[in-house]
């Protein structure tokens, strides 16, 4: 959970350079008193992943990156303190919608696109997804099985998105899209420049319109023979803040930033 607390400067109107210093950002590993949790198996220990996003934070972009682990069963107490807070599952969303959209693409049919999904646990992939062009979208659980297999579903579908990784062997071969074990590989490539273009202006809630941004900055940059592109792509972090500050009518905060 990510969590910008105090606010900056905003880019200058040319983008020329960064423009995001005196921002900082609280990365947040919350650890609620309840156990058991659905799919924990597919997850860290929420302080590793806290160290790594604030590592990225450090090493993408300008912004300052604070590690606050916080023992809580009410984890929504810290949602309410705003100003805007993105969670793993926010920018999972962005990359996995991107990665059906690319292998809609590389089908190379000659129908409109079409997609499965999975599980309904990431509430904004399915607006997304029609966001960035996707037709048709059909839902399918575990507990459908039997009076509807999912290997008959996807006879009438092009992709398949398993977001809960219950997707049996063979169902679509060469046509499934599923979430890493982890999700810092998947998130790492959008978080970093959709918080340069977040920070500083005041933004309290993530849009569609702002995920469907991400989508179209990923998709720009991947290659041909690629679901996602490369973590370390030098024009990642800037074309994601370029494409989201766009979309909220923002200046573009910077353009490339190394270390």
């Amino acid at each position: 959970m990510t969590n910008n607390h105090d606010g900056g400067a905003s880019g200058s109107p040319d983008g020329a350079g960064p423009a995001l210093t005196g921002i900082s950002v609280a990365v947040v590993a919350v650890s609620t008193t309840r156990s058991g949790t659905a799919g924990s198996a597919r997850t860290r220990p929420p302080w590793v992943a806290m160290e790594d996003y604030a590592a990225l934070i450090r090493e993408r972009t300008p912004m300052r990156a604070l590690c606050l682990p916080v023992t809580t069963s009410e984890p929504q107490i810290l949602t309410e303190r705003g100003p805007v807070i993105l969670t793993e599952l926010d920018v999972l969303t962005a990359a996995v919608a991107v990665a059906a959209a690319t292998i809609t693409t590389l089908r190379r049919r000659s129908v409109p696109p079409r997609a499965g999904r999975v599980a309904s646990w990431a509430p904004l992939l399915a607006p997304v997804l029609i966001a960035s062009g996707v037709g048709d979208l059909s839902s399918w659980h575990e507990r459908d099985a039997e009076a509807f297999p999912l290997r008959r579903l996807m006879e009438h579908n092009d992709v398949l998105v398993d977001l809960s990784g219950c997707a049996p062997d063979g169902a679509a071969p060469g046509r499934t899209v599923t979430v890493p074990a982890y999700g810092f590989a998947y998130g790492a490539l959008v978080l970093p420049g959709l918080l340069a273009a977040l920070c500083g202006h005041g933004v309290r809630t993530l849009t569609v319109e702002v995920v469907a941004a991400c989508v179209r900055a990923l998709a720009l940059i991947t290659p041909a023979d690629q679901m996602l592109p490369f973590a370390d792509d030098r024009l990642l972090v800037s074309a994601v803040a370029r494409h989201v500050s766009r979309a909220l009518g923002h200046p573009v905060p910077y353009r490339d930033h190394h270390r």
